[in-house]
């Protein structure tokens, strides 16, 4: 029985999919991307879980400076980097590496001097970052500063053409000369081999998602959030009787259907159409009209025996977030990082928590389904 919908976070699962990601690496150093409250799942927390991550990136100062007064020791990286000059000296103060991808940053670190700068370039993904030949330029207009590498990000990782992806490495390859390179999100990690970067940035594999184009599961990673919901009604459904909002769904026979205290103001998607899967039991069963503001219908069987308090499990372990993604017409990222503060997270600390090295030899050893 449970009391209240709540996100169970499984911090042995993350430290696992991290771990999957260092053996991808190859000897590369690891920039765990924790931004947007580690995809859902509470940054400090996760954060804490990976004393074995080489640094730790965020998008916004705010992120960065819970992490630092959490007490978070390890690099922290803004990879926005800063928006004014009230930024930049907090920067100076809490000690972050930042990521410098426009002449009015380079204005704004003028005078001052940060624990490390990596140069974004842009070599095709259009948003952020310098143009490729203005490196050598950036290069010296920060010479001041402690010189980390260039960054750029990949567009296409997730698809399975591979040459847009080869065509931004080779144009900031062609560029950068000895500077190291930070390059690789979960996609390329996963689909590529990034042999010359010298970096990663996992970011949603470390939470169990796959990034790749078709949202089918990868069987190495594992689910880093469950999120589950009671049932408050068992109802009796009589044949030719409606559910929710516009009628959508009609019985077809005589029914019973459970209410269960999930919906979009939780973060539940409300896109998801009818037939959905969810858990409950152990057993997929389907729901059935739409997704309110708090409450979920869904269809059940003959023979099941299901009471108030009961959970269902919506997506996690034993029902992969892709699923649910896919019946949304969305992505694992908008599912994790939109599930609201209505929802407590409930942490499983695994009992080697801190001891990642341990962890990470039973992994490299191939034990990989030992207890954490």
């Amino acid at each position: 029985m449970i009391l209240e919908t709540e996100a169970r976070i499984h911090l042995a699962n993350i430290q696992h999919n991290f771990l999957i990601a260092r053996q991808a690496a190859r000897g590369k150093k690891v920039m765990a991307v924790i931004k947007g409250n580690a995809y859902g799942h509470g940054a400090v927390q996760v954060a804490r879980s990976l004393p074995q991550a080489d640094a730790f990136g965020v998008a916004r100062m705010k992120e960065a400076v819970r992490l630092r007064e959490a007490g978070i020791t390890q690099p922290v990286c803004l990879l926005e980097g800063v928006l004014n000059g009230h930024e930049a000296t907090a920067a100076v103060q809490y000690q972050l590496q930042l990521v410098v991808h426009s002449d009015y940053q380079l204005a704004l670190l003028k005078g001052l001097k940060v624990e490390g700068v990596w140069i974004k370039v842009d070599t095709g993904m259009g948003r952020l970052g310098f143009p490729p030949e203005r490196l050598q330029q950036i290069c010296d207009e920060l010479s001041g500063q402690q010189l980390l590498g260039v960054m750029t990000h990949l567009s296409s990782a997730d698809e399975s053409d591979p040459r847009p992806t080869l065509e931004q490495l080779a144009r900031l390859e062609a560029i950068a000369g000895s500077y190291p390179l930070n390059v690789g999100n979960s996609a390329a990690i996963l689909n590529h081999g990034l042999d010359s970067t010298h970096w990663i940035r996992p970011g949603v594999m470390l939470f169990g998602a796959s990034p790749l184009e078709g949202l089918e599961p990868d069987p190495q990673l594992r689910p880093g959030m469950t999120l589950v919901a009671p049932i408050i009604s068992v109802r009796d459904v009589r044949r030719g009787s409606t559910i929710g909002y516009g009628r959508t769904w009609c019985a077809e026979k005589d029914c019973r259907v459970a209410v269960v205290a999930v919906g979009y103001a939780d973060g539940y998607p409300r896109e998801v159409a009818g037939g959905t899967p969810v858990l409950a039991g152990g057993t997929l069963r389907s729901i059935v009209g739409r997704v309110s503001m708090d409450m979920i219908s869904v269809l059940l069987e003959d023979g099941d025996e299901f009471a108030p308090g009961d959970p269902v499990t919506l997506w996690g372990d034993g029902l992969p977030i892709e699923t649910i993604a896919r019946a949304a017409g969305t992505i694992p990222y908008t599912l994790m990082s939109g599930l609201t503060g209505r929802v407590p997270r409930r942490y499983e600390v695994p009992r080697r928590y801190g001891e990642a090295r341990r962890y990470e030899e039973t992994l490299q050893n191939g034990e990989v389904d030992g207890e954490v």
